[in-house]
């Protein structure tokens, strides 16, 4: 079946503007549903989209690190995501529509973000869906309290305050830019394969990932004493299936110019 019609959830966060973006430019229909614009996944009913070839499940209550680890968010990110679950997957069900889930490679990992992207797996698995595992996605980002380090770093370091880490820097991430990971996300449903992780198999302590922009931008950089936490596991064999064009240095430089505009404004 040609698909032509996307529904998107979540389709006003970082992933999915992109994707809604590309989905747009190849020639696709698609409708965005987020709690940005006005629907909420967690209780409004979906029934009046039944008739869409595709659905993108991207919307999940998330944020970067500072948002995910903070013990007062962890009680909020349990209700609002298996809300959202019981009512998405509730629908794919009863429609049968093909669709993916967005998960993460904190899949399992104890905290409330972890036990509920593994959840979503579970139920992707029995709803015969496919499942996409991101590891560290990164664009431009409004600052604010889910934004991500790397928009983070470099705002502050263009308002020339220096870069203070909370943590050591010893820790390592795999991060990949939003433009190519939403070109492989169309690649993945065309192949369709069922489970992929998506990212490039590079990883990066996140002192050095500071430094290329401190170095960048000319301001210090002061690391934290306390350890950080890793989740040092390998990829599986299907993050070879894609490529990644855009390298970390490149991605902060398209961060670095989108950074500027916005606080030029």
């Amino acid at each position: 079946m040609e698909i032509r019609k996307n529904l998107v959830l979540g389709g006003s966060g970082t992933i999915g503007s992109a994707l809604c973006k590309e989905l747009k430019a190849q020639g696709e229909e698609v409708v965005n549903l987020d709690i940005k614009v006005g629907f909420d996944l967690r209780t409004l009913n979906l029934f009046n989209y039944k008739n869409f070839d595709y659905v993108w499940f991207l919307a999940w209550e998330v944020g970067g690190a500072k948002f995910l680890y903070n013990e007062d968010n962890q009680l909020k990110i349990i209700k609002n995501n298996t809300k959202i679950c019981e009512n998405v997957f509730g629908f794919l069900k009863s429609t049968q529509i093909p669709f993916m889930f967005a998960s993460s490679q904190l899949a399992s990992y104890d905290n409330a973000y972890g036990v509920t992207k593994k959840l979503g797996e579970q139920w992707t698995h029995i709803l015969n869906g496919s499942i996409v595992r991101f590891w560290n996605v990164y664009g431009w980002e409004t600052p604010g309290e889910k934004s991500h380090i790397i928009p983070d770093l470099i705002v502050r370091a263009l308002q020339k305050q220096p870069i203070k880490l909370l943590t050591n820097g010893e820790e390592e991430r795999q991060f990949i830019y939003m433009e190519d990971t939403v070109k492989n996300l169309i690649k993945m449903r065309k192949m369709k394969l069922k489970e992929v992780d998506m990212t490039n198999n590079q990883w990066i302590k996140i002192k050095d990932l500071a430094e290329i922009i401190t170095n960048r931008l000319g301001v210090a950089l002061e690391l934290g004493e306390e350890k950080g936490y890793s989740v040092k596991i390998e990829a599986g064999e299907t993050s070879k299936k894609f490529k990644f064009n855009t390298s970390i240095e490149e991605g902060i430089e398209k961060i670095i110019k989108k950074a500027k505009n916005y606080l030029d404004k």
